[in-house]
Parts: structure tokens; C-alpha cells; sequence
């Protein structure tokens, strides 16, 4: 009895073969296309600044540069200049030794008083459209055309910084700079820093170093390729783990709060706060106190003001948690200005009475931009008052 011929697998037909090798070579077809036609014509989302940005490889168009005690620095000789004609456009200069513009010569004048402003970005000025426009330049335009003499005043804040960051760059930027007066406005950014999970005493639940990107060998190959790059850049993280400046300082937690920090919303927190962030900025401010007067400069200290349009909301910038637990920041600036014998300058008060004070007659504020952040208008109200501040204590 003969056995019966095996029938042959569908797959392995002609016919499968050759549907095979039709797909095959459109797909082929489909990858030349995708690979040669954004070279030659310019196609938006495909173009090279698009899927490849300049500034991933090249540090020339950030404002800031890594340094190895202050996590990152201001870049010496960095200018950015904004189109006139967008709105909001602002525009930036770094002076050669690295502090916003207009910035102030290594040596001082002889005769002349410095004053020196430490803080994050509201003192660096990211909401003034202009360098004139922040309040240390503002100020000391203010001084200058006063009966004062010759006061200089010089621009140390720097985004984003703690007063981790402020007491070392204290040490390092600022006192080489012979300051006779230092102007503290910092704690907001501490307050964030004290919501963060599990705080510890060197902030590292917080901070991060600055990440360093390492690309594999085969990346530089791979980059040739349009498919790679489009990929790259619609289908993974990477360009937001590479630019995103914010989130190469924060340590951002693991699991659900670590999505809810990087959507800017507060974690929960379940009781009092936690002591460990306040009792970090409280050692932080006495040693920044004791430091400037062992440079023979007298240190002054400022509530920082904050004003939310929904103090209510889970917001992790202006939100209700956030604003407990800046108003608890400004009591330890309180308390030290007290034991130090420091002079207070009650900021805070005066530019968030000056704020719902215009939203009562207007319906709106013309002063705070963001959060801490400050318009020209309110950069310009807050300059005239420090002023007047400093000539009440004797400072000028």
C-alpha cells in the first residue's frame, strides 16, 4: 500500500514565497523612501534640528554648565536674545565671570560699596523680559543715581538652587567677590525640597548630580539613520532625559509620587511635614550668617514672597502644600534674622500686600508672573522698596 505524498506547507507554497518576498521588498522600498526623501526635502517633524536637536551635542545653547561643587553654574559669556516681536520674549547675558548681567569687575572700586543678592531664580530674574529688568540690576540703577556713592550690586542668583547651593557658591562665587553687604531671598526651593520624600540632612533626597550621557558606539551609527532618529525622538524619553533642565538636579522618587513630581504635582503627605528640610535650611542659614561675617561683609536676610492664583489646587508650585510649607520657611528666616541679630527685611509682606491689593481694584496682578517669579513691574516695585529698606538700616 503506498503512503500517501506529504501535502506541502501553506508557508512554504510558491504562492506564500512569493507574497513573502513582495512584502519584503516593500517594506525595503517603504525604509529607502523614509531614509532619502527627508534628506533632500524638508518635511516638518522629520527635519535634523528636529530629530536631532543642536543642543543635545553641543553645551553653546545652554545657559548653564555643570561644575563640580555647585551642581551647575551660570556659562561665563552665555547670550541669548530673544525675538522683540514674541510675546514674552526675554533675553539673557552671562558676564565673563559667570553672574547675570549687567555684572560687576573681580575687583572692586575703590570707595565703592558691593552688595550682593543670593538666591534662586527669582533673584536671577526668570520672569524680568530684560537683564535691566531684574531686581539686583534694578536696584542698582536705583543706588546709583541715589546720594549713596558708588554701590555696586551684583547678581548671584542661579534657578533652581537650594541653599545648598547658596552657602557653597557663598563661599566660592560670591565672597571672592568682596561683597560688604549680602542679600539673602531664598527658601522657596527649599520648601519644594522639604516636600520631596524621606528627606536627609544633604539634601540627596532631593538633589541628584548632574547626569552625564554616554552614548554607546553604535549610537553614532545608528544616528545616521532617519528611522533611528524618528524613533528616537517620537517613540522613547530621550530627548526629554537630555534637555530637561529641571529634572537633572531632582532626584525624582520611584512609583506613583514620582509621576505626580514630574507632572508638577504635590506628593501627599500624611500629617505634619516632615522636620528634616526645615531643620536643613535653618543650619544652612546660620552658616551662610556666619560666614559672611567672617569675611568682614554684613548679611541681611529677606522673606521671600509667593502668590498663587489657586492656593487650593494639589500644584506643586503654588498649591496648598507648597504654600504651607513656604510659610513655614519663612519662619525660620524669622527666627534666625531673631537669634542672629541679623537685619530683616520683611519682602514677602510687602509685595504680596502689593499684589492683592491691585488684584482687589483691578481683578488681577501685574506683579508676580509665576509663583515667586516677578513681572518688569514687580521686579521694579520690589527694587524701590529694598531700597528704601537699606537706607532705613544704615546700610548705604
Amino acid at each position: 500500500m503506498r503512503r500517501a505524498a506529504p501535502r506541502r506547507s501553506a508557508l512554504r507554497s510558491p504562492q506564500s514565497g512569493a507574497v513573502l518576498r513582495k512584502v519584503l521588498l516593500a517594506l525595503a522600498g517603504l525604509l529607502l523612501i523614509f531614509e532619502t526623501v527627508p534628506r533632500w526635502f524638508s518635511i516638518p517633524g522629520l527635519t535634523r534640528a528636529e530629530l536631532s536637536p543642536p543642543y543635545l551635542d553641543s553645551t553653546a545653547d545652554s545657559a548653564f554648565a555643570p561644575h563640580p561643587y555647585l551642581l551647575y553654574t551660570p556659562k561665563p559669556g552665555y547670550r541669548r536674545s530673544a525675538d522683540p516681536g514674541s510675546p514674552g520674549a526675554r533675553t539673557f547675558e552671562h558676564g565673563p565671570l559667570g553672574f547675570r548681567a549687567p555684572e560687576v569687575t573681580r575687583a572692586k572700586p575703590q570707595g565703592a560699596r558691593r552688595i550682593a543678592c543670593v538666591g534662586g531664580s527669582s533673584t536671577y530674574g526668570t520672569g524680568p523680559s530684560t537683564d535691566a529688568a531684574t531686581w539686583p540690576a534694578r536696584l542698582g540703577a536705583i543706588l546709583a543715581e541715589g546720594p549713596a556713592g558708588a554701590v555696586e550690586v551684583l547678581n548671584a542668583g542661579v534657578p533652581a538652587w537650594t541653599s545648598f547651593e547658596c552657602l557653597t557658591g557663598l563661599a566660592f562665587r560670591v565672597l571672592p567677590m568682596q561683597p560688604d553687604v549680602v542679600l539673602f531671598y531664598l527658601s522657596t526651593n527649599d520648601a519644594e525640597s522639604a516636600l520631596w520624600p524621606d528627606p536627609v540632612a544633604d539634601n540627596a533626597h532631593y538633589r541628584r548630580v548632574w547626569p552625564t550621557f554616554r552614548p554607546s558606539p553604535l549610537e553614532s551609527t545608528l544616528e545616521r539613520s532617519v528611522v533611528y532618529l524618528t524613533w528616537r525622538r517620537y517613540f522613547t524619553d530621550h530627548l526629554q532625559q537630555r534637555a530637561d533642565l529641571g529634572f537633572r538636579s531632582k532626584r525624582l522618587p520611584e512609583g506613583r509620587d514620582g509621576e505626580r513630581l514630574a507632572r508638577y504635582e504635590a506628593p501627599e503627605v500624611e500629617g505634619p511635614l516632615p522636620d528634616q528640610g526645615f531643620d536643613n535650611f535653618r543650619r544652612n542659614l546660620l552658616s551662610m550668617i556666619a560666614m559672611t561675617r567672617a569675611h568682614g561683609a554684613q548679611p541681611v536676610l529677606m522673606t521671600q514672597a509667593i502668590w498663587s492664583e489657586d492656593p487650593g489646587s494639589n500644584r506643586l508650585l503654588d498649591g496648598e502644600l507648597r504654600l504651607r510649607a513656604h510659610g513655614r520657611m519663612t519662619d525660620v528666616v524669622r527666627t534666625v534674622a531673631a537669634e542672629t541679630g541679623a537685619p530683616l527685611i520683611e519682602a514677602a509682606a510687602h509685595m504680596e500686600a502689593a499684589a492683592r491689593a491691585e488684584t482687589d481694584a483691578t481683578g488681577s496682578q501685574q506683579i508676580f508672573s509665576a509663583n515667586v517669579h516677578l513681572t518688569d513691574e514687580g521686579a521694579q516695585r520690589f527694587a524701590d522698596f529694598l531700597a528704601l529698606e537699606l537706607g532705613r538700616l544704615g546700610l548705604l
